[in-house]
């Protein structure tokens, strides 16, 4: 196979191969093909190479995607992809100028209150009687952790280590690649065991290892029978670690290293949209 020299980096003869490189070294999940999908939709609907795209098209993109009726986060998403498309190329450059530097995407509503489990409602949810061993061992790992459902689904045995004090920690592999140690309690480690027998931990019928897709479907029963806000995913139950632990005195540069934040800004959010306090509370009223 011929290797590609630097110098030929500019000269990727099309959008597809670009598209290729860019996604070249992604983990093989759901999440890359998310991007493959989004990043062809969005060329079929401009209907012309990459290189001739104006910022006047990538807004009329946006709107398109307002008047279909998608949820704004999707849409943020969607247009965060293209975005990345555009960077990739313009590090290469495939492209003369980055025009989707330009595309303004609005703001979500960043507040996390409304998708953080009370306590309660996190044992109603992993104590469900029609939970499958698997799927609470999963609901429980995931809280316990912190750790993505993306980031649990591929998880494999090998993931895996017992320290010489007993204690087990657990190496997972983040976004950007990014390698992190997590400890897992002890009494979830204990009800993980009982999944051996394949080489991924959470696994479907064929015995391969089980996605988001899958995840967020076991979850979302899971809430209907505990009746639990059934807008929940399985994401809730990483905000709701992160806002229980922080509250029960973790500190902070600790949950963010849980979560593979890259910046204690972030993680500090959860104290923000959960506070324990309020300056109206010293007012005397």
């Amino acid at each position: 196979m011929r290797v590609i020299k630097l110098s030929e980096l500019s000269c990727v003869s099309t959008d597809q191969t670009l598209i290729n490189m860019w996604l070249h070294g992604r983990p093989a999940n759901t999440t890359a093909v998310a991007y493959r999908q989004n990043a062809e939709y969005f060329l079929s609907y401009v209907g012309k190479p990459l290189r001739e795209v104006a910022l006047v098209e990538l807004q009329a993109y946006a709107t398109h995607l307002h008047e279909l009726g998608i949820k704004d986060s999707s849409i943020r998403t969607k247009l965060n992809i293209v975005k990345s498309l555009f960077t990739f190329a313009a590090k290469l450059n495939y492209i003369r100028f980055n025009v989707a530097a330009a595309l303004r995407i609005p703001k979500g509503n960043t507040s996390l209150a409304g998708r953080i489990l009370k306590q309660t409602e996190v044992l109603k949810l992993v104590n469900c009687p029609k939970l499958s061993i698997r799927d609470r061992s999963l609901l429980k790992f995931i809280y316990a952790t912190g750790v993505r459902v993306s980031e649990a689904c591929r998880l494999k045995w090998e993931d895996f280590q017992e320290r010489d004090s007993g204690e087990v920690q657990v190496t997972v592999l983040g976004k950007g690649d990014k390698l992190r140690t997590v400890l897992v309690p002890v009494v979830v480690w204990m009800e993980l065991e009982q999944l051996r027998g394949h080489e991924c931990v959470f696994v479907g019928a064929t015995g391969n290892a089980i996605d988001r897709v899958m995840a967020h479907k076991i979850i979302k029963d899971a809430a209907v029978v505990a009746g639990v806000n059934p807008k929940i995913s399985a994401h809730w139950l990483r905000h709701s670690h992160a806002s229980h632990a922080l509250h029960k005195g973790a500190p902070l540069v600790l949950v963010r290293d849980n979560l593979g934040h890259n910046s204690v800004s972030t993680t500090n959010q959860y104290l923000h949209s959960n506070p324990v306090d309020s300056s109206g509370n010293y007012l005397g009223l």
